[in-house]
C-alpha cells in the first residue's frame, strides 16, 4: 500500500508539472506587455497636426500642408498612384491648391496610439471655388479619411500615411 501511495503522489506531481510546463508564458513579473497608450495630451497633439493641416489646407499654404507630412510620407489618394515623400506630396497638393480656394471640414471619428504611433480615422466636407475663370468647378465633396502618424524626434506628429477617398463617384467638372 505505501508503494501505491507513492505512484499516485508522483502522478499527481507529474501531471502538475506538465499542467504548469504547458500554461501559456506571459511577460515576467513586473515587465511591461507593449508600448503605453498615448496620454490625453498625446492625443491632443495628434489631433491638433489634423487641425493644422486643415488650417494650412484653407489658406492655400502648400509649404504647411507638406510640412504635416513625414520626410517619408505616403499619401494614398482615391484613383492615384501612391504619392511617396515630402517633396512629391507637396507637388500633388500644390496642383490641387493652386487652381482652388478650398474649405475643408474635418471630423474625428476614431483617434488611438500606442507609444511613437497612432492612427486618426475620420470624415471630411470639402467645398473649391476656383481662383481663375475658365478652372472648371467642383461639386462639394464628403468623404472618409484614415491616418498613421508617427511621434517625431522633436515631439510633433506626422503623417507617415494619408488615406482618403469621396462617400460617392465624383461628379465630372463643369
Amino acid at each position: 500500500m505505501p508503494r501505491s501511495l507513492s505512484l499516485v503522489t508522483a502522478a499527481a506531481l507529474l501531471a502538475s508539472a506538465v499542467t504548469v510546463g504547458c500554461r501559456a508564458a506571459g511577460p515576467p513579473a513586473g515587465a511591461e506587455s507593449g508600448p503605453l497608450e498615448l496620454s490625453a495630451a498625446e492625443t491632443a497633439r495628434v489631433l491638433a497636426t489634423d487641425t493644422l493641416f486643415a488650417v494650412a489646407t484653407n489658406a492655400g499654404d502648400v509649404d504647411k500642408v507638406a510640412g504635416m507630412y513625414a520626410e517619408d510620407g505616403l499619401l494614398l489618394p482615391p484613383g492615384a498612384p501612391p504619392v511617396k515623400g515630402r517633396a512629391a506630396i507637396r507637388e500633388f497638393w500644390n496642383g490641387f491648391l493652386q487652381p482652388y480656394a478650398v474649405t475643408l471640414t474635418l471630423g474625428t471619428d476614431r483617434v488611438e496610439g500606442r507609444g511613437d504611433l497612432a492612427y486618426i480615422v475620420g470624415h471630411y466636407h470639402l467645398v473649391t471655388t476656383p481662383k481663375a475663370k475658365g478652372t472648371p468647378a467642383m461639386p462639394p465633396e464628403d468623404g472618409k479619411y484614415s491616418e498613421v502618424l508617427k511621434r517625431q524626434a522633436d515631439g510633433s506628429w506626422r503623417y507617415v500615411v494619408d488615406m482618403y477617398s469621396p462617400n460617392s463617384t465624383p461628379a465630372a467638372p463643369k
